[in-house]
């Protein structure tokens, strides 16, 4: 008798250390998910010859950007604005928000990274919203003759 007491002591005692066990490693679990959610990395692109520039600075946290985006290209206006999306793999989805011609306007830009380039994806555009967007996202290209570089943030 006193031996089958002994083995369900026993049994008790290795029940509550597996559960205990089990709860550190979950909680060992949830700081690392947390650690690398909150992970931040800038990141910086420009295309730049004699007359165009091209430039964009960003902050990838998980999957969201945030950022600037700058255009100056000969004959057009130079835009400077806000860049919000999102990475999905190599392809970044976001919002463009800038001021032209004393104008605020808003669209959507598509990049696809590419060998440490950013390359800006092209297509037919609507109206949607109060904002300029992409009529089909699987139809774009993406003209390789304007690479942005990616470079040593500043």
């Amino acid at each position: 008798m006193q031996n089958l007491r002994h083995f369900y002591i026993s049994g008790i005692f290795l029940l509550c250390l597996t559960a205990c066990d089990t709860k550190q490693t979950q909680t060992d679990t949830k700081t690392e998910d947390t650690n690398s959610a909150t992970v931040s990395t800038t990141e910086c692109y420009s295309y730049v010859t004699d007359k165009d520039t091209i430039a964009t600075q960003f902050t990838l946290t998980g999957n969201s950007v945030t950022g600037t985006l700058q255009y100056k290209l000969s004959g057009k206006d130079k835009n400077t604005g806000s860049l919000t999306g999102q990475m999905h793999g190599d392809t970044l989805l976001a919002e463009y928000a800038f001021m032209s011609e004393g104008v605020q306007s808003v669209r959507e830009v598509i990049f696809l990274k590419k060998n440490n380039n950013l390359i800006e994806g092209f297509g037919d555009i609507e109206e949607k919203d109060g904002k300029m967007v992409f009529k089909d996202k699987a139809a774009l290209k993406f003209d390789s003759n304007t690479p942005m570089k990616k470079m040593e943030c500043k």
